[in-house]
């Protein structure tokens, strides 16, 4: 398991654990799911990256958000119409200023992780089987969280692999909580407007871990602190980083 700091300090604002999460890497200033905006995520010290994975035409699994490479990329077409090595033709780093990276296979981000940051991945499109074999083939089993908006695909995850953490991802609270702890889903990652400190107590009272998602600014950051949630996922871990430490500091 992360070993997150426990945070106690300015005004009592921070009371529970804060695991950091970088959402597509450090993606507010790097090229979003590129290993460059993975790796700056690890020098900052975040606890989790978050990158998303779509299927291509010949089943790889790459990483990236939408279903089109159109907007982060200098190429065109959808991922699913595409072969990795179609893809792998395109740039998907000069959009941001850093042109020469490329949209990376699961694996090769695997590869660049350092020994202690974990990964949540998002489900976007893709053959679940196919993902636990990835996962299994690199070794990343006992390091990665699973979720999706896709509730059906959280579920194929928790049928293939219990032991895994798997949440479902939603844009506001949601209101299956009793399918979704039947269905040993514990763990929620909601848009962090819908969180306060009453519904994030009530969502932990009924067991469920919370992870809001994406506060960016350092006003809405500390706004999502003060709910309680234990997860946030930002695009601007550095932010969420100088807050905490801050805090540690007082």
């Amino acid at each position: 398991m992360v070993k997150p700091n426990i945070h106690g300090g300015i005004n009592k604002m921070f009371e529970s654990i804060i695991v950091v999460v970088a959402h597509r890497g450090f993606s507010a200033i790097y090229p979003e799911n590129t290993v460059l905006s993975f790796r700056k995520a690890i020098e900052l010290g975040v606890d989790f990256i978050e990158l998303d994975v779509r299927q291509t035409k010949d089943n790889e699994i790459i990483v990236l958000h939408d279903e089109k490479i159109d907007r982060t990329t200098d190429g065109s077409g959808f991922v699913k119409e595409m072969t990795y090595k179609e893809i792998q033709r395109y740039d998907a780093g000069r959009w941001k200023g850093y042109s020469g990276e490329k949209i990376p296979h699961l694996k090769e981000v695997f590869e660049a992780m350092d020994s202690n940051t974990r990964i949540l991945i998002e489900i976007k499109q893709c053959d679940t089987e196919k993902l636990i074999k990835v996962i299994d083939d690199c070794n990343f089993r006992d390091r990665v969280f699973v979720g999706s908006f896709n509730l059906e695909y959280v579920k194929q995850i928790r049928n293939i692999s219990p032991e895994i953490v798997t949440s479902l991802i939603s844009s506001s609270i949601p209101e299956n909580l009793i399918d979704l702890i039947a269905s040993g889903i514990r763990k929620i990652d909601i848009n962090f407007n819908y969180l306060t400190k009453i519904s994030v107590k009530n969502l932990l009272s009924r067991g469920f871990i919370i992870n809001g998602w994406t506060p960016d600014t350092e006003e809405d950051i500390i706004r999502t602190i003060q709910t309680g949630a234990q997860f946030i996922t930002t695009n601007r871990p550095d932010i969420l980083k100088k807050i905490l430490s801050k805090n540690e500091e007082g």
